[in-house]
């Protein structure tokens, strides 16, 4: 199956059966994304809790509302889907490595996100006015990481 293909069908199995869409747990953190070149409208959800070892965090549960076109509900659904047990840490880094990958027009290698699913995603490199929509997930989700960043270290 090409990456073309493999892209095609994850975006329309996610969009139709989206993982951590309207989830109901207490956020520990949110924040609020908007693309407005296409109109989507996402709020990302986090609860985090401390690990095993108490010097970092991690993703105990994450959702996200949406009022999104396919391919960003798709984007936020396998962000759910690949985040829950991931430290922020992790998280970040994928965040910042997704983004490159598709601005760039490259596949990710080596990478904390390089799991089938996320990486079809760099297949919307081919579609630059899709971008943002695939995008705004994991820039959302990067602004909730830094806000939780930030109150660890208060």
């Amino acid at each position: 199956m090409s990456l073309k293909q493999l892209y095609q069908q994850t975006i329309k199995q996610h969009s139709q059966s989206p993982i951590g869409a309207n989830a109901q747990f207490t956020p520990t953190h949110q924040a609020e994304g908007y693309n407005p070149s296409c109109g989507d409208e996402l709020d990302i959800y986090l609860q985090l809790e401390p690990t095993k070892s108490a010097s970092t965090t991690q993703i105990k549960a994450i959702g996200f509302h949406s009022d999104a076109c396919a391919i960003c509900t798709a984007s936020a659904s396998m962000l759910c889907e690949h985040s829950e047990g991931k430290t922020v840490e992790e998280l970040q880094k994928c965040v910042d490595d997704l983004s490159i990958s598709i601005k760039n027009r490259t596949t990710l290698s080596e990478s904390l996100c390089t799991s089938s699913p996320l990486n079809c995603l760099t297949a919307v490199s081919a579609y630059p006015s899709r971008i943002n929509c695939a995008l705004l997930p994991w820039q959302t989700l990067g602004r909730a990481l830094q806000t939780a960043q930030k109150s660890t270290q208060s």
